[in-house]
């Protein structure tokens, strides 16, 4: 064996011709062999060991009992093969083969069972592979989708408890406003003590042998479920009837929120300057607007309740949720009483000069109700003047008045009753809403209001503290008491802030 095969890296090369429909030719100037092997069919046949000299052939005969040997031990191979090996070797293949089935199925995310048959059925690797990729291809087109965003909301058990036991108590307190829903049925006609005794249970604590009074107070002021429950039950009712209870000034007045309780100065502005023609190179002038200032500030109200071990064994529900339906309700009035005592006590704005006033020009002539006297307060009324004394044409929205005037006012006021006048028409039917105050009747039953609509003007401005509209209710641990303390508070105040939008009739 002459031939020779041979590995190297070329160092450097010399350009021989440029061919432009050929390989360029280049001479090997500096090279490195890598590595030279003995072939019997070499890449070059012009290469090979000893190619400049003449070599003798000389072939040996083959003797016969030399061949006899070979096809001897040639016939032994072939009749005793190993079988270990061939049977190693069909199992690897074997196994080889499921192993790339399975991992072409599952990373192409299609069943098992799909795997399974291309085993049974024999199919090759490749075979395999070639028709998950067509299953998998046509499964994207039927039923694949994009995936989406999901958001879900858990609840743990202690939440789904406490709603549950917060909606029997509510159910017990109105049944026709609260209805029982699966979660609230499961304490459904338990007594406050039961529903102690369950609260305890689920929190892992051993209530055997324990008394009414000691379950009573374990549950009142060792977990912080009941007193969770209870006060959600206390503010739900407590709001509710401050919602329910009628307020008639709403319509006529603003609301604002003030973040402390320091004074707010409500300034009210004066018309605009009036514009002035400007000649050719002329110049603008300056203008400024008048401002009048009222001030006040918003107090806190409240009060405290506390709901006592001995209301638990007692199962005297309703003594509970009727005191915060009352703190509601008071609030509700005293809001009410704090406006309309604005109207009542006619005290003096900024300018030292009562609400209702002949310099405010609000204070006509007093008469009882009837079409000349509501025309003559809205003249009054129409003919105001801003801070710069011009006409701002403030039109009367309601008419405010006692309930022992309050059937008058909707004849006058009524589209279905025609005044006694020559005409025999009411000019005021649809332009007057009736707001009945009974609060109105306790200073004078004679005497009735109008006011304007506040997106027009302003009338009078209630506040809350920022955060806390309307009235809502705190509880804290008894000390004093064997209990939970409840506290209602309101932070409320109002003021007149403009007297213009305001006229009394009577």
């Amino acid at each position: 064996m002459r031939n020779v095969s041979v590995g190297y890296q070329i160092n450097e090369r010399t350009l021989l011709r440029s061919h432009s429909d050929a390989p360029d030719e280049y001479r090997v100037t500096s090279w490195t062999p890598m590595e030279i092997s003995l072939v019997d069919l070499p890449a070059d046949a012009t290469i090979g060991i000893g190619r400049s000299q003449n070599f003798e052939v000389v072939q040996l005969p083959d003797s016969g009992d030399t061949q006899r040997k070979e096809s001897t031990m040639d016939n032994k191979e072939q009749d005793q093969p190993n079988l270990d090996v061939i049977r190693r070797e069909a199992t690897a293949a074997e196994r080889a083969r499921v192993t790339e089935i399975n991992e072409a199925v599952r990373g192409l995310r299609l069943d098992q069972s799909f795997a399974d048959e291309l085993i049974a059925k024999d199919t090759s690797a490749d075979e395999a592979r070639r028709l998950a990729i067509a299953k998998a291809a046509e499964r994207s087109n039927d039923t694949i989708k994009p995936p989406m965003g999901h958001i879900e909301t858990l609840v743990d058990e202690v939440e789904t408890r406490r709603a549950g036991v917060e909606e029997a108590l509510l159910h017990r307190y109105n049944p026709a406003q609260h209805k029982l829903s699966d979660n609230g049925k499961r304490f459904s006609g338990l007594s406050l003590i039961e529903i102690g005794r369950e609260l305890l249970t689920q929190r892992g604590v051993d209530i055997r042998g324990m008394s009414r009074d000691q379950i009573a107070t374990r549950a009142m002021l060792t977990t912080g479920d009941f007193p969770y429950i209870l006060a959600n039950v206390a503010n739900k009712t407590l709001r509710q009837a401050y919602e329910a209870a009628p307020q008639t000034f709403k319509p006529f007045t603003r609301m604002v929120t003030a973040p402390d309780f320091k004074t707010i100065a409500r300034t009210a502005l004066g018309d605009s300057p009036t514009l002035e023609k400007v000649n050719e190179h002329g110049e603008y002038k300056y203008g400024s607007v008048s401002e009048a200032r009222e001030t006040y500030a918003i107090a806190s109200y409240g009060k405290i309740v506390a709901l006592t071990r001995q209301t638990l064994i007692n199962d005297d529900l309703s003594a509970f949720t009727r005191l915060p339906e009352m703190f509601g309700r008071a609030a509700a009035d005293l809001e009410s009483d704090t406006v309309w005592g604005i109207i009542t006590a006619n005290a003096a704005l900024a300018d030292s000069i009562a609400l209702f006033h002949a310099s405010h020009g609000n204070l006509p002539t007093g008469a009882a109700i009837s079409v000349a006297q509501l025309g003559v307060c809205r003249a009054a009324m129409r003919v105001q003047t801003g801070l710069d004394g011009r006409k701002i044409n403030v039109t009367p929205r309601y008419l405010l008045v006692p309930a022992a005037l309050e059937t008058i006012a909707q004849q006058f006021t009524s589209q279905a009753y025609a005044a006694s006048a020559s005409s025999s028409i009411n000019p005021f039917a649809g332009a007057l809403q009736v707001l009945a105050e009974p609060r109105l009747d306790t200073a004078s039953t004679t005497a009735w209001y109008m006011a304007a609509d506040p997106a027009q003007i302003d009338t009078i401005e209630y506040a809350y503290l920022e955060g806390n509209q309307g009235v809502y209710l705190e509880t804290k641990d008894g000390w004093e008491i064997d209990g939970v303390e409840f506290k209602a508070r309101l932070d409320f105040g109002a003021k007149a802030i403009d007297f213009r939008g305001l006229v009394k009739g009577n």
